[in-house]
């Protein structure tokens, strides 16, 4: 088994930091079923090279460095799949907005439903959402919120 130098390592935190979502392209396990596709939470990259995950499905393998292979979530639809995979998870009260990043005070129920993926935003960003629906002005990228930008330049979860 080679294991990767230090630069490699660091080049892989820098790639892949705590917070980041990834999606799996290729795992080489015949006794793990973890589908193409799924989704998962960058916990940290390990001194060995392999990027430690909490997939989505509830296993917490990690992507063995040099078998297995995974990009950031990229695309508007795998930022669909997070945003509603985080709307899952939210709080019941006092969060982060995850298309602005303000702080949403009080319970869930008092704030909007994204018109965009299953999960609740601020009120500013709920009537924003309205006016792009309506055409009145341009849709925000799913790929802009803070909830997708935050963690993949390593700020962290969006969470508080």
């Amino acid at each position: 088994m080679n294991f990767p130098n230090r630069e490699t390592v660091e080049k892989l935190r820098s790639t892949y930091p705590v917070g980041c979502r990834v999606v799996l392209d290729h795992m080489d396990d015949p006794y793990v079923n973890i589908p193409v596709g799924a989704q998962a939470t960058v916990t940290g990259v390990d001194d060995a090279g392999n990027v430690m995950c909490v997939w989505d499905c509830g296993s917490s393998l990690s992507l063995a460095y040099g078998a297995d292979q995974a990009h950031k979530v990229g695309t508007e639809d795998e930022a669909k799949v997070t945003l509603n995979w985080y709307g899952q998870h939210q709080p019941e009260k006092d969060f982060r907005c995850p298309r602005c990043g303000e702080m949403m005070w009080g319970p869930k129920a008092r704030h909007a439903l994204s018109r965009y993926a299953a999960i609740t935003v601020c009120d500013r960003c709920g009537m924003e959402e309205a006016l792009e629906k309506a055409g009145q002005v341009e849709a925000k990228s799913l790929m802009k919120w803070c909830a997708i930008v935050l963690p993949s330049i390593g700020g962290g979860t969006w969470r508080r």
